[in-house]
């Protein structure tokens, strides 16, 4: 049995729906009965519970063979995910696959990043079989700014000339899939990027030939991302790492492509054009 955490966040859905698409049976782990209602519908196992809480989560694990470890980012996050890698040992879980990010190297100081460095270490030397996904930006934030985009033909990011590889979440799913269902991949690290190195100038422009009008980059001064992440309840914490992330970006973190996608799915990443072609309702009055 393969147990998902974080199941009814964008990455963890994602993962259960292809599971569910290729009919393998898995686990689904949420805070609520309501969050589990859509991985019931799935045909899924629902686990209700708290990361934080060491003895839901050995629990949990009893009898599951793969764990795939994804967490929202917060305070607590490499505390929690260090517990679960070693309750995952103890439980004789036999593969943990662990959701980074490519901004997650050494010399990037953010929290986050520096967050899932040390998680990483902790995986690779607990003993378990490991495969670490290291996805880069989704193209999945530009489908949250389609309000903006709709209303005022606006890119809102701070950013500055900073470059993304904008990566779609459905490639990220189908990649975790096959590591779970296929052998070969464990003690793997895998970077998966789209098939592009844009600026959001260029991104805009992208998003433009599709939807049909113009959209322009807008380079938001920091404060006020901040004040915007703060107004949709974001903790303060999560705020000042969510506004170094994008720091980051503008200072060139993110300044390669990789070929992963390509090499284990056997098709060309997503495009950032295809992806917004698909949700192009979003983007329409």
């Amino acid at each position: 049995m393969i147990l998902i955490t974080g199941a009814s966040g964008k990455t963890g859905s994602e993962v259960a729906r292809q599971l569910a698409a290729a009919e393998v049976p898995f686990s689904a782990m949420v805070r609520s009965r309501e969050k589990g209602e859509p991985f019931e519908a799935m045909g899924a196992d629902v686990v209700i519970g708290d990361m934080s809480d060491e003895d839901f989560l050995q629990r949990a694990l009893a009898g599951i063979e793969k764990a795939v470890l994804i967490m929202p980012n917060g305070e607590q996050q490499q505390a929690m995910e260090m517990r679960f890698t070693d309750l995952a040992v103890e439980a004789g879980v036999q593969h943990l696959v662990y959701l980074s990010s490519i901004e997650s190297v050494p010399e990037n100081l953010n929290p986050i990043t520096q967050m899932h460095v040390a998680v990483e270490k902790h995986i690779r030397q607990s003993g378990i079989n490991w495969t670490i996904i290291r996805p880069s930006f989704f193209m999945q934030m530009f489908l949250g700014a389609a309000k903006g985009i709709r209303e005022r033909g606006e890119l809102v990011f701070p950013a500055g000339n900073g470059t993304v590889a904008t990566t779609d979440l459905r490639d990220v799913g189908e990649v975790i899939r096959l590591v779970l269902t296929e052998p070969g991949h464990e003690n793997q690290s895998y970077d998966l990027t789209g098939p592009e190195l844009l600026t959001l100038d260029e991104c805009a422009e992208r998003i433009s030939r599709v939807i049909g009008r113009e959209v322009r980059y807008v380079d938001q001064p920091m404060a006020e991302f901040a004040d915007r992440l703060r107004s949709i309840n974001m903790s303060d914490w999560r705020t000042q790492a969510v506004c170094k992330e994008f720091e980051a970006i503008s200072r060139g973190i993110i300044d390669h492509t990789t070929d992963t996608v390509s090499e284990l799915l056997g098709r060309p990443p997503i495009s950032l054009e295809q992806c917004i072609e698909d949700h192009l309702e979003l983007f329409q009055s």
